[in-house]
């Protein structure tokens, strides 16, 4: 049955992209970035960035995003309704409650976990948007 699971490479290529850029937004200063900084007790002085954690972060959201398109493939969902209903259960299953676990075992802030884990299921959203546009088009 794997044998027979064709995943569309440009699809999780470019929701992985769309979902790294969403970040990019969402973390900026006039978005979430200053709530963010605030909840964790972040300075601006005290925020680094590098190359290495933008190629990461990118490689890590482009993972997630083959793992998306194969089980959708997998489950053989061909809907808006499917992808939609995928993107939550992912979240609720496996995103949220490891950050909400982690939060309570370490004091980090609720406000944070919850930017935090808000831009995760945008991410998942955009995976679904990005098959869906795909579907409709033909290429799934």
């Amino acid at each position: 049955m794997l044998a027979n699971l064709e995943i569309s490479f440009p699809a999780f290529i470019i929701s992985g992209v769309l979902a790294f850029a969403l970040g990019l937004v969402w973390y900026h200063q006039k978005v979430m970035g200053k709530q963010w900084a605030a909840a964790r007790g972040i300075k601006k002085t005290d925020q680094t960035k590098s190359a290495l954690l933008y190629a990461s972060s990118m490689f890590l959201w482009i993972l997630s995003a083959c793992f998306y398109a194969f089980i959708a493939q997998f489950l053989g969902i061909h809907s808006a309704a499917g992808y939609f209903a995928l993107s939550c259960l992912l979240w609720v299953a496996f995103a949220m409650p490891p950050a909400l676990m982690g939060a309570l075992y370490t004091g980090y802030p609720f406000e944070a976990v919850a930017i935090d884990t808000s831009y995760q299921l945008g991410g998942y959203y955009i995976f679904a948007v990005v098959h869906i546009v795909f579907l409709q088009f033909g290429l799934l």
